[in-house]
């Protein structure tokens, strides 16, 4: 069985070979006949049609919802929002698989200090926030960043501002309290809200101003991203420049002071310890049974 996600660089991504690896270890080998698909927004027509299908945790949110049959096994998939779009019974929905993390995730136990932002992966492409965050005292949490340094500089955190879907569930996991932030409309509102409701939530975001730049097209940054292209796809194909308007300084200031804000102001979230533990519950119970279903290895 192969573990199958998407290759974009993202937190939720890269959550599947670290946690999967550790959760169900010796569980994955190179025989393309059956996947394994997990975190992410990934049930639409990308999964491969071919092989058997072991669905824990995922969602929809993107593209079409994939043609169900009987190569599919569903243990449980991330909200009640998927559950209803693939006609599934209302107890395969549970929550996120990242909610698994504490049996995996042994973080050195540190004071919790500051405040901690994570934009999209895409809206670190539209600007750097990096020098926002340093003014305003806030440490920037890279999407793309390795994952044992973003687990760690999360568990750290006092509080999250997160545009990310993962930042959020990864923060609620460890018991941090986080704000969810709107700043550009490619956040897609359905998967944060199949999330929330799976864990008693609502999802209403703190909106910031968008703004861009062309600081991601600068020429060594393409060059670096044209490499990592070539080796996450094995293709030689390269995506055109994108240029970008750069919003004036004025824009710039408007949305630095809207996340100072926030960072001073918003009411944080947490999900009930209860729902956790019983979300984490649903979750070891399902894991037990796609292990009962792959057998001895």
């Amino acid at each position: 069985m192969q573990l199958w996600h998407c290759v974009n660089r993202n937190f939720g991504d890269a959550l599947n070979p670290w946690l999967w690896g550790r959760l169900l270890p010796g569980f994955f080998d190179a025989d393309p006949s059956s996947i394994f698909v997990g975190i992410g927004t990934i049930l639409d027509d990308r999964v491969p049609a071919a092989p058997a299908k072991l669905v824990f945790s995922s969602g929809t949110g993107y593209g079409s919802p994939p043609v169900i049959d009987d190569r599919w096994r569903f243990f449980c998939v991330r909200g009640p929002l998927t559950a209803a779009k693939l006609g599934l019974p209302p107890d395969r929905a549970v929550t996120d698989g990242a909610a698994l993390l504490p049996l995996a995730y042994r973080g050195v136990p540190h004071p919790r200090r500051g405040i901690a932002f994570m934009p999209h992966h895409v809206s670190k492409q539209h600007y750097d926030w990096r020098p926002i965050c340093r003014r305003l005292g806030i440490t920037f949490l890279d999407p793309d960043a390795p994952v044992d340094r973003l687990l760690d500089q999360v568990a750290g955190a006092e509080r999250v501002l997160t545009e990310a879907m993962h930042g959020a569930i990864v923060a609620d996991t460890l018991r941090v309290p986080w704000v969810a932030v709107s700043i550009y409309d490619h956040i897609n509102v359905f998967k944060w809200d199949d999330w929330c409701r799976s864990m008693e939530l609502c999802y209403r975001p703190e909106t910031v101003p968008s703004i861009t730049s062309n600081w991601s097209q600068r020429a060594d940054r393409r060059f670096r991203g044209y490499l990592r292209r070539i080796w996450v796809t094995g293709s030689l194909m390269r995506i055109g420049r994108e240029d970008r308007p750069v919003s004036p300084a004025e824009a710039v200031e408007r949305a630095a002071g809207r996340l100072a804000e926030i960072r001073d102001r918003a009411e944080p979230m947490l999900s009930a310890d209860a729902v956790l533990e019983d979300r984490t519950r649903l979750l070891r119970e399902r894991l037990d049974e796609v292990r009962a279903h792959r057998g001895p290895h």
